[in-house]
């Protein structure tokens, strides 16, 4: 009997949840987190933070490409074993925070901008991009922030009513490129925090292709998570060393999301998971710099570069530009 009541206590020890020996962060970039400043800009700076949080648990720190905003958000939500955060885009919806199962606990993340390129030579400005929106493809990582914004712009601006973006679905930097240089009328749309030195902007422009920043009145005007920067950078040797070329974008600080700890079994696992939240969330916004690495300087500048202007104002501008004849 004693040996049957042993027993019986060895297979409970075993069914009992494991401890979460990892936080996971989801950034961007897949599938290397080539150019991305999601993996390589903001995804450093929120695991320098973690890190330090983590120590004291025992547990590992790990960045992991993704396809994207929408895709981290969801992995969150899916993440039954790890302590998880994502990085995401402001100003778009995501299903997993609707539902409860992911939460924001960041929404002053570097700020990121809409920004598209394109070799075809009939589209030489996003003007031109909307009058010709039944021939143009969008190029873009499945899942992706990039994906979801340019739905939200096909949905609230009045010129595009009635018309469902077409989508041509790549992951990452090479295939994007290759897939916008293979068809007519292909647009990559790259959101992110403007990088003039590195990623996929930065590589578009030395293939000598149209670069240009995404405009929409009606979702600036829905939304005060927007705001205008005209100082995106795009090209740069490097700051001092030769003028910053810069393109007016759309741009919205970037998410931070976490998970539902009560998707962890183990309660010890559930109460880290919790801290480890609070202390992102006490955090200044500072923080989400890098403080070292090879973005850490560039991060530090282009937040300087940044003009932001109240809703009212930013619509009027943004409605002057699209309205240009060029």
């Amino acid at each position: 009997m004693k040996c049957m009541f042993a027993a019986a206590a060895v297979l409970a020890a075993g069914m009992t949840a494991a401890q979460a020996t990892e936080i996971v962060i989801y950034t961007g970039g897949a599938p290397t987190g080539e150019g991305s400043t999601y993996h390589n800009g903001m995804g450093k700076a929120v695991e320098e933070q973690l890190r330090e949080f983590a120590r004291p648990l025992g547990l590992d720190v790990r960045r992991i490409p993704s396809g994207g905003a929408v895709a981290n958000a969801n992995a969150c939500a899916k993440e039954t074993e790890n302590i998880c955060f994502g990085i995401g885009q402001g100003g778009i919806s995501y299903d997993a925070v609707d539902s409860g199962q992911t939460s924001i606990v960041r929404n002053d993340l570097p700020g990121e901008c809409a920004m598209a390129f394109t070799a075809e030579p009939r589209l030489k400005n996003w003007k031109s991009v909307v009058e010709n929106a039944n021939r143009v493809t969008f190029v873009v990582p499945e899942g992706s922030g990039s994906e979801a914004f340019i739905r939200k712009v096909f949905e609230n601006e009045p010129d595009l009513q009635g018309t469902q973006p077409n989508f041509k679905y790549a992951k990452g930097q090479d295939a994007i490129l290759t897939a916008v240089k293979a068809s007519r009328g292909a647009i990559g749309v790259f959101y992110a925090y403007p990088n003039p030195t590195d990623g996929m902007v930065n590589a578009a422009y030395d293939a000598d292709m149209n670069v240009m920043g995404i405009l929409s009145p009606a979702v600036a005007r829905a939304s005060n998570d927007f705001y205008l920067n005209r100082k995106a950078p795009y090209d740069l040797s490097w700051f001092g060393l030769g003028e910053t070329r810069t393109e007016r974008a759309m741009c919205s600080k970037a998410l931070l999301f976490a998970g539902d700890p009560a998707t962890l079994g183990d309660d010890w696992s559930r109460q880290d998971y919790q801290e480890l939240i609070a202390k992102m969330k006490a955090l200044p916004a500072e923080a989400f710099v890098p403080q070292d690495g090879p973005l850490a300087k560039l991060m530090k500048e282009v937040e300087g570069l940044s003009e932001e202007y109240g809703v009212n104002e930013m619509v009027t501008d943004l409605d002057r530009q699209v309205s240009e004849k060029f």
